[in-house]
């Protein structure tokens, strides 16, 4: 196998990864319900992918110049690892601006989704802040907080009390 046929098969490989994190983002934001309230987070994460998103594609369209000019096939290979970027950089950003969510299907915290199956219970530890102790992937215990309104409390309490059967 020759060094270029190496490299295609990496590159397609990280297309295809790039791809299923992104379809994987999109299957979440749309089929967990509708959402019951979205608990305010911080804009930091999102202007990061956001401006990595535009190095991504400046960069991209520097090698797809470059590639139109010379034709060589080392600049395919950037622009297809750029295009593995510009997928995870579109990922990142549909993850870190749906930062806290509580749906009808379950709870949405930090990029994962948490459907009620997953959660073992819940308490309020302050006035308005709720805690939810979930089971996460390697069988593990993890605790995740959310800081609600006053006036939504009563309203998340109903969708937990009606989804949890505790």
């Amino acid at each position: 196998m020759n060094k270029f046929s190496v490299f295609a098969i990496l590159n397609i490989l990280l297309i295809i990864i790039g791809t299923g994190l992104l379809l994987k983002d999109l299957y979440t934001l749309y089929n967990n319900g509708k959402i019951i309230i979205k608990v305010k987070g911080s804009k930091g994460l999102t202007i990061f992918w956001l401006v990595s998103l535009i190095f991504w594609c400046l960069l991209s369209w520097s090698y797809i110049k470059l590639y139109i000019h010379y034709e060589e096939n080392s600049i395919i290979n950037n622009i297809i690892i750029n295009i593995f970027w510009i997928e995870l950089s579109i990922s990142n950003i549909l993850r870190s601006l749906r930062s806290s969510e509580i749906r009808e299907n379950g709870i949405y915290k930090s990029g994962y989704f948490y459907k009620w199956s997953k959660i073992r219970s819940y308490s309020w530890v302050l006035p308005n802040t709720i805690e939810f102790k979930v089971n996460t992937v390697f069988k593990t215990n993890s605790t995740l907080e959310f800081t609600i309104n006053e006036e939504f409390k009563l309203k998340v309490d109903e969708v937990i009390q009606r989804n949890l059967a505790l």
